[in-house]
């Protein structure tokens, strides 16, 4: 049998405390890249599953890694040296039955999509390496 140790708290818990202090992290934080365009992809897998075979099928995407280009900076500007590579993994059903899932076409036309909106100064076309890797 487990022993379960129950330790008391000897602080307010944070619904009776006036406020409570969080980290956010902005939107060009690479997490933030990750999670915002993994989560687009999942979105948007889940409709073609819905349009094709009408049942979302089995995904996990929401594993990604964004690497560090290289760039030269000066006052109001630089250039990319070397782009971003974004790594996109994780599982999907590519097929059912005599179906198939453009998962790639998918992934990589929505990561760039996302960059678009949501990063202003960043083309996906020049900024990040191509083709995106699924």
């Amino acid at each position: 049998m487990r022993n379960i140790l129950v330790n008391d708290l000897h602080r307010k818990p944070i619904d009776e405390q006036s406020f409570e202090i969080v980290e956010r992290k902005g939107l060009g934080h690479p997490d933030s890249i990750c999670d915002g365009i993994m989560n687009s992809i999942s979105v948007e897998l889940s409709k073609e599953y819905l349009n094709r075979v009408g049942a979302v099928l089995h995904h996990n995407a929401d594993k990604s890694l964004l690497v560090a280009g290289e760039t030269e900076i000066r006052f109001g500007g630089g250039i990319i040296k070397k782009p971003m590579l974004l790594v996109m993994g994780d599982r999907a059903t590519f097929q059912i039955d005599e179906v198939n899932i453009p998962l790639e076409e998918i992934a990589v036309e929505n990561a760039k999509n996302w960059i678009k909106e949501k990063l202003r100064f960043v083309d996906p076309e020049v900024h990040v390496y191509d083709p995106l890797e699924v």
